[in-house]
């Protein structure tokens, strides 16, 4: 049985660090007769790591109940997310006859809430998402090339669920007459590559910080280099399709290059990365196609990995050793890191140079400081925005053996 809580702190509240910990901590101990995942709304990329880890609780104790604390932060919705863990979770109970509960609360600081979680992680029944990837490791591992995580998944987003049908078939149309245009009518089973660009991590005026992990952001010219290394590498490709922003006017204008840009948003009821993504799996079974998505690492290419989606995502050989670790645990025949040597942004490169030398840095900017001394970094050292040859080659190496 699928259900929720919704923990509503008053507006008096909100400023009260201890008031927020003692409600929060009342509601993971009222079920405290099995795990409690805790997430804040803004560590969009854990989402899939911790509904992995529910296929695979499920699949071994469906008796137990399993649950979900997401702690909203200002500026940080969650209307997408919830409707994600829905899609991805309600129908694992109803299956495995198992229980679930959905905690959320509404948007306090960030500040805050971090502070909430870290003392949260204290309970016993506490789990975080870098646990989750741990849970779901064997169940991951074990993935059949093709198919999704669960086959209740794919059955919903091939035809069972008729928003989802309805939605992914006409995203397909829209892109039909301009695709034929330039490529033609498909002649049997055909392969192409789709190129994620990456900008969700950069500084923009609305976000003056920026967001997740910006040394893996993507840069235009980087992309252009890659697009250009894949075809030349693998040159029996049909297409490069290339997805979301950061993309060059002139890689858009190359032959072999078609445009699905934020494709999502042409989606009338879907929302939600993780619905939005099962697009793929429903692209590659109608239409008999072999695709290998390429891009930075980020949840957006783990999630299409538990959709059994082939992926080769590109990290860093200066990662962190905690980063290395959840990695190697999700990295199987459908699912390939390339660790490169310099990452395709000034920024970036400023990011892991500052690791070599022993400053920390762990996912997002905490100070104008902080930021500007990366950017100080990237100035005197006039660094670039894109890859080494020998990274690309590395990529380009991948993505063919991915074919095979």
């Amino acid at each position: 049985m699928f259900k929720t809580e919704t923990i509503l702190f008053p507006e008096d509240r909100k400023e009260d660090n201890a008031a927020i910990l003692a409600r929060l901590k009342t509601s993971i101990q009222s079920h405290a007769d099995g795990p409690v995942f805790i997430i804040g709304s803004w560590q969009t990329g854990d989402f899939p790591h911790v509904y992995a880890a529910a296929v695979r609780h499920y699949s071994i104790d469906p008796g137990t109940p399993f649950a979900i604390l997401v702690v909203q932060a200002a500026g940080f919705g969650t209307s997408t997310l919830l409707a994600d863990i829905r899609f991805a979770i309600a129908p694992i109970c109803t299956q495995m006859n198992g229980n679930f509960m959905l905690m959320h609360t509404n948007a306090i600081s960030k500040n805050r809430a971090i502070a909430a979680m870290t003392e949260l992680m204290k309970l016993d029944n506490a789990r975080e998402p870098y646990d989750a990837t741990f849970w779901a490791e064997t169940a991951v591992q074990s993935m059949t090339q093709g198919q999704p995580l669960t086959p209740v998944w794919g059955a919903l987003v091939r035809g069972e669920s008729p928003d989802h049908f309805k939605d992914y078939t006409d995203v397909c149309q829209s892109f039909m007459q301009a695709y034929v245009a330039k490529f033609g009518m498909s002649t049997g089973r055909e392969q192409f590559v789709c190129l994620w660009g990456r900008t969700s991590g950069s500084p923009t005026p609305a976000r003056a910080l920026g967001g997740a992990n910006p040394q893996y952001d993507s840069s235009e010219r980087g992309n252009h280099q890659l697009c250009k290394a894949i075809k030349t590498g693998v040159p029996r490709l049909k297409a490069i399709f290339t997805v979301g922003d950061g993309f060059h006017f002139l890689t858009m204008g190359l032959p072999y290059v078609f445009d699905l840009g934020a494709f999502w948003k042409r989606m009338g009821t879907v929302k939600g990365r993780f619905q939005e993504n099962g697009f793929f799996d429903y692209m590659t079974a109608f239409y008999d196609c072999d695709v290998v998505h390429v891009g930075t690492k980020s949840g957006g290419m783990d999630t299409l990995g538990i959709w059994g989606q082939k992926v080769v995502f590109i990290d860093s050989m200066r990662s962190p050793e905690i980063t290395k670790g959840r990695v190697a645990a999700w990295s199987t025949p459908s699912l390939q890191p390339v660790a490169i040597s310099e990452m395709p942004t000034p920024l970036g490169k400023a990011i892991e140079q500052a690791r070599e030398i022993g400053q920390p840095f762990k996912t997002t900017f905490s100070s104008e400081k902080q930021l500007s001394a990366m950017n100080e970094i990237a100035d005197v050292l006039s660094l670039d925005d894109l890859f080494k040859q020998q990274d690309l080659d590395k990529v380009v190496a991948a993505v063919s053996d991915m074919f095979g």
